[in-house]
């Protein structure tokens, strides 16, 4: 991989070496999976200025913008900025220096774009040389020959020697910080140095290297903010103090961080980690809507899919849980929706894909609906994409059984025996399946221990480690299959006495929610134990509305009506938007009428000082993401006319981009999709690809096809890459094609797309989603979560 970003020094294409597949780099694998797309001016980025030496304003410009993107961690299109300020100047050395910055999740490529910086740093003066020499000590690929890392060698020894690097990572990172604070000795008015110092350190401290002093870095904050008050180190600032006993001190920050680069996400997302920890919900959720809305208008205008985001689906399960908290659970609900609705991608979003927005949005939306006790709404669901299983053989154990035991729960809390008992049969056909599974495991872990000649010792350790990881599936198995007999037996009308309170306990022990213990407790009529549950279920959680609801409604059944008054007017401070139909606060209407209190007995909502001067949510952005608009084409059909997608118009259109029929990889689509034609024609879809070829090359090409070998849709011709361009199917950095494959719906929105140097090849994945995605109801217009005009202050 070095070996290939050599040759980027020197501007040259790698072809002579070797031909590379279409769509591929020609400055090697490195530059493949990066952005392709030009960069631009952005709007909202943060007003940072860090000189380098460079050939004009505008590359620049460029390189103040993926710096700020750099503090923002917003790594992807941070590395599209330097892209961009390359392109206009290869010889900036700062240049490859901030691609490698922006690799943060990636030290293969950073240290190879930090070795072409280091080979550039004779380009360079004083202070930006000290800075390449510091990335690249850390990489370990500074020196004229660099033995370390280029010299060939065989594939076992590379790797031994990539691991051992990796192991230093906590030593290399600790000079990593020295190195800035001697950039900052000889140029103490370097803020943007100060800025990677405070940030170098805080990582430092997640390697496990203490940070020694928080107050040290805050003064260098300080010093920054001094100078640069809207710097966005306002981020840096909230991940030093981002802990419950000390985030009081950075209100401020959370407050200033979105404003200090509106354009960025993150930015706005941090400031909510803040309102968080101060139990300020609502605070925290306007946070995370302003990060989603200000990802959304991004989105929409540079046709990006909602995962391909860094973050974004963290951000929104952030949302969820914040809306949550303050009791809107119709509005958390659909949210966890949106997210199960939003396009899906083998590589970025699957139910199966840890971290995406379809996984989490799924399990979001089973504890919302388990916390706030809709079990009719989670059995409907389950009879719905947004909870109906996976493939076969796609869903993890662990999510298997939680899925089960939620609506074996559901069943059982609706008095559906039969429903119950067929959910608890699938669950403990699932241990059978686990145990056989663990079998398998043991037996594979053996063979493979043999067959790489290990000692009888590693053998054995190979076979406990995997015994340790299967025992781990099985113990949650049971336990669940334990607690759900158990909560059959607590819901029994005869349940009392000693043998509730063992029932009880058992359901403690699987981690049953406690809240709902202390109802069924109440049932029972034990309002003693009903009322031990309620208050550890309230611990420690005075700003969740949900258990104080409980806790004050177990009070008051046990007969405490002025300790239930207490937690109530508490409690109703945070109630201004929580769903009073609930069951939680619709147990609380005597306590309501107790003081004297409407029917509606929730407070005028009231925003705090400290935020009271919000930027209004819908200059950022829309509430939800939306398909954008395709471009449109009209090329010629070979010699027999023109095709245009207004063609298509109120009929959904797979449409395909490919590099010719001179591309192997482009034919090996072309062939896949051939035989899926049908398919998609009985779904309603049509298929049209364009190419690279001229019309005449088309023809050629297509010249032997008989009616039954003749691709069953129409190819057209875009030798100039026209629509390759105005569809983002093009390296703008190289002049070169991509593929690009794209669902179009009726109405001409651009409702799913791949755009890749590879060509998409899982035609059936693709088949399915799209009749999953022209399946969903179209987005209702809906207003944001939290009104852009603001209640009254404090």
């Amino acid at each position: 991989m070095i070996r290939l970003l050599i040759a980027l020094c020197c501007t040259a294409p790698l072809l002579a070496q070797e031909e590379l597949p279409e769509g591929h780099s020609s400055h090697g694998e490195v530059f493949n999976d990066g952005p392709r797309q030009a960069a631009y001016l952005m709007p909202g980025q943060a007003g940072v200025h860090f000189p380098v030496t460079c050939s004009g304003t505008e590359p620049q410009q460029f390189f103040n913008q993926g710096v700020g993107q750099l503090h923002g961690f917003w790594y992807f299109e941070a590395e599209r900025s330097f892209r961009q300020v390359a392109a206009l100047d290869p010889d900036c050395a700062m240049a490859y220096w901030g691609m490698a910055m922006a690799n943060v999740d990636n030290e293969d490529r950073a240290a190879g774009f930090a070795r072409v910086a280091w080979l550039k740093r004779g380009l360079v003066d004083d202070r930006e040389r000290q800075f390449i020499d510091a990335l690249a000590r850390f990489h370990e690929v500074e020196g004229a020959e660099n033995p370390k890392r280029l010299k060939e060698q065989d594939e076992e020894k590379r790797k031994k020697e990539e691991e051992a690097r990796k192991k230093r990572r906590k030593t290399r990172a600790v000079r990593l910080a020295k190195d800035y604070e001697n950039i900052l000795w000889d140029y103490p008015d370097d803020i943007e140095a100060k800025a990677f110092l405070v940030n170098r350190l805080w990582l430092n401290g997640r390697l496990g290297s203490s940070i020694t002093s928080r107050q040290a870095n805050e003064a260098l904050l300080q010093q920054i903010f001094d100078v640069a008050p809207m710097h966005p180190v306002h981020h840096y600032r909230i991940h030093l103090w981002d802990a419950k006993d000390s985030a009081e001190r950075v209100i401020e920050a959370a407050v200033k961080s979105g404003p200090s680069a509106p354009g960025v996400a993150h930015m706005w997302h941090m400031g909510g980690h803040i309102f968080d920890r101060l139990g300020r919900h609502d605070d925290a959720g306007w946070q995370q809507e302003a990060s989603a809305r200000v990802d959304h208008a991004h989105m929409m205008r540079d046709h990006v899919l909602p995962d391909q985001i860094h973050n974004y689906a963290h951000n929104n399960e952030w949302l969820v849980r914040s809306l949550r908290q303050q009791g809107r659970m119709r509005e958390a609900v659909d949210l966890a929706k949106n997210m199960i609705e939003l396009p899906r991608h083998p590589k970025y979003n699957t139910l199966e894909k840890r971290g995406g927005s379809a996984s989490y949005g799924r399990r979001r939306l089973l504890e919302t609906l388990e916390l706030f006790e809709q079990w009719e709404e989670l059995i409907t669901l389950s009879n719905t994409m947004y909870l109906e299983p996976p493939e076969q053989g796609k869903e993890s154990p662990a999510d298997r059984a939680e899925r089960l035991y939620l609506l074996a729960k559901a069943h059982a809390y609706a008095r559906d025996g039969e429903g119950f008992e067929s959910h608890l049969a699938a669950l403990a056909e699932t241990i059978v399946s686990a145990k056989l599974a663990r079998v398998e495991a043991l037996e594979q872990a053996e063979t493979d221990g043999l067959e790489a000649d290990l000692k009888d010792s590693e053998v054995r350790a190979a076979m406990d480690k995997v015994l340790d990881e299967h025992q781990r599936i099985l113990d949650n198995l049971r336990d669940k299959h334990e607690a759900l007999v158990a909560l059959q037996d607590a819901l029994r009308a005869d349940l009392s006495g000693k043998e509730l309170k063992e029932t009880i306990d058992l359901l403690r022990k699987r981690r049953f929610d406690k809240g709902h213990l202390a109802l069924l407790c109440l049932e029972a009529a034990d309002a003693e134990q009903a009322l031990e549950l309620a208050r550890e279920a309230a611990k420690g959680r005075d700003s969740h509305v949900y258990p104080q609801a409980i806790l004050a409604h177990v009070l008051d059944a046990a007969g405490k009506r002025d300790e239930a008054l207490e937690v109530f007017d508490t409690l109703r401070e945070r109630c201004a938007r929580v769903d009073l139909d609930l069951p939680a606060f619709k147990r609380l209407a005597p306590l309501a009428e107790a003081r004297d209190l409407p029917a509606d007995w929730r407070p005028t909502a009231v925003v705090p000082s400290d935020v009271a001067d919000r930027i209004d949510l819908d200059t950022l952005g829309p509430l939800r993401w939306t398909p954008p608009a395709a471009p449109g084409f009209r090329l010629a059909n070979g010699f027999e006319g023109e095709v245009s997608l207004a063609d298509y118009e109120g009929r959904p259109v797979l449409v395909i981009f490919f590099l010719g029929f001179g591309c192997v990889h482009c034919v090996d689509q072309l062939n896949a999709m051939k035989p899926a034609a049908a398919d998609f024609t009985a779904a309603g879809i049509d298929i049209v690809a364009i190419g690279t070829d001229s019309i005449q090359q088309l023809n050629d090409s297509q010249a032997a096809d008989t009616e039954e070998t003749a691709y069953p849709f129409p190819i057209l011709a875009d030798p100039e890459l026209v629509e390759f361009k105005r569809w983002r199917s093009h390296d703008d950095f190289e002049k070169a094609a991509l593929h690009g494959t794209y669902l179009i719906d009726s109405k001409g929105l651009i409702r799913w797309q791949d755009i890749s140097y590879e060509p998409f090849m899982e035609v059936e994945f693709l088949l399915a989603e799209s009749v999953r995605l022209l399946g969903l109801p179209e987005p209702a217009a809906s207003q944001g979560r939290f009104s852009s005009t603001q209640p009254t202050e404090e």
